[in-house]
């Protein structure tokens, strides 16, 4: 398969794609390893440059459940959990789109009552952001895939 200018990866955002990650960029929560979906969307500006990636939602956020419950010290509170089901796309220099990667995901959020709506907010948020991280790993270690090694 021949490619012309412009229409692939070059090798320098091949090479930057597949170097180790950095170990300061891996955080640990409730005992998972997880690149956070800031230091993505930044990867990804890094390497492809403005505007030559994007995500979207190619289904509406699902609400799964809102139950009313209580906090640790027994205060009322909401659990709520959305699935957002993300697509990233990455587009070559000359704005063609190269690849295409779909991944949905679920976020829970349990917050005291009276944060009703943030808790709502929160969860949605979460499912985007596991989401995009989910498209993001096939692109390779800098954003996420070495995580699975």
């Amino acid at each position: 398969m021949s490619h012309m200018p412009g229409d692939y990866l070059s090798a320098e955002q091949i090479r930057v794609l597949m170097l180790p990650i950095n170990p300061n960029r891996v955080k640990i929560l409730d005992g998972m390893s997880h690149v956070e979906a800031f230091d993505i969307r930044a990867t990804l500006t890094r390497v492809f440059g403005f505007g030559r990636w994007s995500e979207e939602s190619y289904q509406p956020p699902e609400l799964l459940y809102a139950v009313d419950t209580t906090t640790r010290a027994g205060k009322p509170a909401v659990k709520v959990a959305y699935v957002a089901h993300r697509r990233l796309t990455i587009r070559t220099p000359n704005g063609s789109p190269l690849c295409v990667f779909e991944a949905s995901a679920v976020g829970e959020s349990l917050m005291p009552d009276f944060k009703r709506g943030d808790a709502y907010d929160m969860a949605i948020k979460s499912s985007e952001s596991q989401a995009l991280k989910r498209c993001a790993i096939n692109m390779g270690t800098q954003v996420g895939l070495s995580l699975y090694d």
